[in-house]
């Protein structure tokens, strides 16, 4: 299991006068829990792209990442997500290629078609050909990074002789598509891509999770795919405390407002999502045992969303450090127990 941390950006300023805090000081925030999640340990660090709400602050994760790819070593920067449909594929192709140079190929590309109905008409975009405008604009990136002169003429975008002078540092950037429908994650194993995504938002129970990533692994495997690739990042919102009563206590009315102001999505509250098992909120003995349940239904790569809803950033840099104390070592000894047993099993 990999741990990462997921940021959305979530900046209610205003909202029933719960807190004040300002865009720059949410990004400047943001900024210091990547460089200690850098320290501390953790493989990822994932940044959400929203635009005309503060739902999410963050427009442009590539400039935000350029500067936290300056301020760190080793943890990898993703997106989750860059919205296709909203962009001109050549300049995602630019931008992210210059990022992954720049973070010594340290790139994990998140990419979506997008699905709130107030950033299409910011745009000015038709969101019903999305997944259309979506896979044309991929197939456009994919050329562009092989580095060769290329041409595209797609239903959507059109591009003649054109060569890009600086290429993805890795060899092969990894890439996340945004789903967790059974359909949508079905045909992006039919692609080869990995998927993503927020499992309240999508599943109602970690069995009906488990089911859509077993089916999008058999898809991906019979579409002739390698399975070694395949990497699961599932978002989780987490808050750990020494005790279950006292990270319950700081984090629900936290997630209350995340969950009350969220846009288009599943109506829900604290309460809902942990009856579901949704939520990483407790001890380190409670969220061991529940990351052990979404091991086995195949998530390998946690993004722990834990600076929702105005939560503090002292708070939120306490549970990052408990994490890494208490949580992510139960795993590590997990995978070396793993490893021992097959050497000495002679595989």
């Amino acid at each position: 299991m990999e741990f990462g941390l997921f940021t959305v950006f979530d900046n209610y300023k205003n909202y029933k006068a719960t807190f004040e805090r300002t865009p720059e000081q949410l990004l400047h925030e943001v900024l210091e829990q990547t460089v200690v999640a850098d320290g501390l340990g953790y493989n990822a660090a994932w940044f959400a792209e929203h635009h005309f709400s503060e739902y999410g602050i963050l427009t442009t994760p590539q400039t935000f990442l350029a500067i936290a790819a300056e301020r760190t070593e080793n943890i990898r920067l993703g997106t989750a997500i860059v919205t296709l449909p909203f962009k001109n594929p050549i300049q995602v192709a630019e931008d992210y290629a210059l990022l992954d140079v720049l973070s010594n190929g340290r790139l994990n590309l998140g990419l979506g078609s997008g699905y709130l109905p107030h950033e299409f008409a910011g745009f000015n975009v038709e969101g019903k050909d999305k997944a259309l405008r979506f896979n044309d604009s991929l197939a456009v990136i994919e050329k562009a990074w092989k580095g060769e002169k290329f041409s595209h003429h797609g239903d959507y975008y059109q591009f003649t002789d054109i060569k890009l002078e600086v290429i993805p540092k890795q060899k092969e950037v990894p890439i996340w598509i945004g789903t967790l429908s059974n359909n949508g994650a079905n045909f992006v194993g039919k692609m080869g891509y990995n998927i993503s995504g927020v499992p309240y938002v999508a599943c109602n129970s970690i069995a009906e999770l488990k089911d859509i990533i077993d089916s999008y692994k058999d898809t991906y495997r019979k579409a002739g795919h390698n399975e070694k690739k395949v990497k699961v990042p599932l978002a989780l919102h987490t808050y750990v405390a020494e005790t279950t009563e006292e990270a319950i206590a700081i984090a629900k009315p936290h997630l209350d407002l995340y969950l009350d102001t969220r846009m288009y999505g599943k109506s829900a509250k604290y309460q809902d999502l942990r009856d579901r098992e949704q939520v990483l909120i407790g001890s380190p003995e409670d969220v061991i045992a529940m990351l052990k349940r979404y091991q086995d239904a195949g998530c390998d790569h946690i993004m722990m969303l834990m600076n929702f809803g105005g939560l503090p950033h002292e708070k939120v840099l306490k549970s990052m450090e408990l994490i890494a104390k208490e949580v992510m070592p139960a795993f590590n000894k997990s995978a070396e127990k793993e490893l021992l047993v097959e050497v000495d099993q002679g595989v």
